[in-house]
């Protein structure tokens, strides 16, 4: 099971999307949840590359630059890659936070597909919760 989140630098989880089967893709994943709700495009949004093609489907999209077969990437590209590195470590560490409820990474068998959901949402909510307490 896949969920798809949004989160910001300070490594609160502010969005998460109902679960998806493992083998759809993230982009797929994120069109689907856009044609319920669209991200704003006035604010900064920060991809990793399974992310690639949705810098044309919306404003302020910030993707890593992917290396060229074959070739190098220039010392400006190494920069940049760095520098949203840098902020993905923190995004990276939301969701690690999120998953320390072994109840969101272990596998259920559960047959409510809502019950899945739910204990993803709980999930998240402790995860601010702890953050706020912090």
């Amino acid at each position: 099971m896949k969920h798809l989140c949004v989160s910001d630098r300070n490594t609160r989880i502010l969005y998460a999307s109902k679960h998806y089967p493992g083998k759809i893709h993230d982009k797929t994943m994120m069109i689907e949840e856009s044609k319920e709700r669209k991200l704003s495009q006035r604010i900064e949004k920060l991809f990793d590359l399974a992310f690639l093609g949705l810098d044309s489907e919306y404003d302020n999209v910030v993707l890593p630059q992917k290396k060229p077969k074959g070739k190098e990437l220039t010392k400006r590209q190494k920069k940049s890659n760095r520098k949203i590195s840098r902020v993905r470590v923190r995004i990276e560490n939301a969701f690690a936070g999120v998953k320390r409820l072994r109840i969101v990474y272990n596998v259920s068998r559960t047959r409510r597909d809502d019950f899945i959901d739910l204990t993803f949402l709980v999930a998240c909510g402790l995860w601010n919760y702890y953050l706020a307490k912090k």
